[in-house]
């Protein structure tokens, strides 16, 4: 609920149109660490998200407890030993798209956004490539990128660092509709 207002709040604040808005509310990101002992992934299907097609802003929260792992005790410990949800409940990304796009033509865009990545309380700049593709009024934003664990100040006990990667993979889709 936090993130949902947090866009509401970048939306007013704008002050556009809102033909200009796009907006997802169900986008889905997952992670897949790769490690020996064992291979860890989860699915999130509750990031929401903004655009402003004439600024080009972006901005994309994702609540850290709506993601869903296939044992619980990974979940738990997820959340409560190494993002620590209850303290940091929203991972962020706040930034620009580069590139120049006409969101009135349909086709598909190879695009680069650069801003912060926010993760367990730290700021990073960042920049991540993706694909947008355009069709019949639907914008879907597709992004692939990897994080660093250190980067943002998450620990892991060293008996388990054989379990877990020190750079997870993360993929992101979002469906686009003009924000009302």
């Amino acid at each position: 609920m936090k993130g949902q207002f947090f866009l509401l709040l970048i939306a007013v604040s704008l002050n556009v149109t809102a033909q200009k808005i796009l907006k997802c509310s169900d986008g889905e990101l997952s992670f897949f660490s790769e490690a020996p002992l064992e291979n860890i992934e989860a699915v999130n299907k509750n990031a929401t998200s903004l655009i402003n097609t004439a600024s080009k802003d972006i901005v994309v929260v994702v609540p850290v407890r709506s993601f869903r792992f296939k044992r619980a005790l990974m979940e738990e410990h997820f959340n409560e030993k190494y993002l620590e949800s209850d303290k940091y409940p929203d991972a962020t990304f706040k930034g620009k798209i580069n590139e120049n796009i006409d969101f009135s033509k349909d086709g598909e865009y190879k695009v680069t956004g650069s801003g912060t990545m926010n993760i367990h309380g730290v700021e990073k700049p960042v920049n991540h490539s993706g694909t947008l593709i355009i069709k019949a009024g639907t914008v879907t934003l597709k992004s692939e990128f990897n994080v660093a664990i250190k980067d943002y100040n998450i620990t892991v006990p060293k008996i388990m660092m054989e379990k877990i990667a020190e750079v997870v993979s993360v993929k992101l889709t979002a469906n686009y509709l003009p924000f009302k």
